[in-house]
């Protein structure tokens, strides 16, 4: 799909838009010759912060894009928390790609009392430098092209991490839910928005196609997902949270009102894999 064709899709292509009542997405392409990339992050409304008579909030970032996006979207961020008091109170990373954390130095900087909430097992990729070439693969494809890959240039500072895993207990667990999606990255997690039941899964799946010209659900990328057996269960895992999500959103999707359990349930059930 050109990159014509994928702003045509995209109504919050470069600003936030809110899709469902106190979350907001906004999508920048990244392109490479004539073929874009939809990368999205999201944002969420928190708690109203005392004395602005409700008009400045406490806000949840769900991912920070890619390097060549980050001044953009720190503008886009910007623009959403417009009150002077408004501030980013939590930075969620889905995993350490560098498509999902690109942002985060200078949203580190701008927010000085944000902390970046991931699970402990990307801490290697996230503060160490390390690359996931390290890890050990299940698929031929992986283990090849794990050599090409190159480790991320954005480290955070272990003081500004907080580490959850799924069923821990954090300041905005009754908004936000950690759900553990493994496979893609050892310690990639999903983010279930409670009040919209909403899901934003990162790669756990992606609903596009660089050939296709409409949006279409698929397996996380084989060349960077080193745990594909794992990785496709915490797609069934995502199926089976049907009592709490209505809509998923992938980090990676030409359509802007995501898919549904339902969707998903269908295109496992059409595509089969142990």
């Amino acid at each position: 799909m050109t990159t014509t064709e994928v702003t045509k899709l995209l109504p919050d292509q470069n600003e936030f838009l809110e899709l469902r009542p106190g979350l907001f997405r906004c999508t920048f392409v990244l392109t490479f010759g004539p073929v874009g990339l939809p990368i999205a992050t999201f944002l969420i409304r928190g708690n109203p912060i005392p004395a602005t008579d409700d008009k400045a909030h406490e806000w949840i970032m769900i991912d920070a894009g890619a390097p060549p996006h980050a001044a953009q979207i720190l503008t886009a961020v910007e623009r959403v928390l417009s009150h002077p008091q408004d501030t980013l109170k939590y930075l969620c990373i889905t995993h350490a790609h560098l498509d999902h954390t690109g942002t985060t130095p200078l949203l580190l900087e701008r927010y000085p009392a944000c902390k970046v909430i991931a699970h402990p097992e990307e801490r290697p990729f996230l503060c160490e430098g390390k690359g996931y070439k390290s890890c050990a693969g299940d698929t031929w494809v992986f283990n090849v092209m794990k050599h090409l890959a190159l480790a991320s240039k954005v480290q955070i500072p272990v003081e500004r991490m907080l580490w959850v895993r799924e069923g821990e207990e954090w300041e905005y667990g009754g908004l936000v839910k950690v759900i553990e999606t493994h496979g893609h990255t050892p310690g990639s997690i999903s983010f279930i928005h409670i009040p919209s039941r909403s899901i934003m899964i990162g790669d756990a799946s992606k609903n596009h196609a660089f050939l296709s010209k409409q949006p279409g659900l698929s397996y996380p990328l084989s060349t960077g997902t080193c745990q594909m057996g794992t990785a496709i269960k915490s797609m069934d895992k995502i199926i089976s949270l049907k009592d709490q999500v209505d809509t998923i959103f992938p980090a990676h999707d030409y359509n802007h009102e995501g898919v549904t359990v339902e969707e998903m349930e269908v295109f496992r059930a059409s595509n089969p894999r142990s």
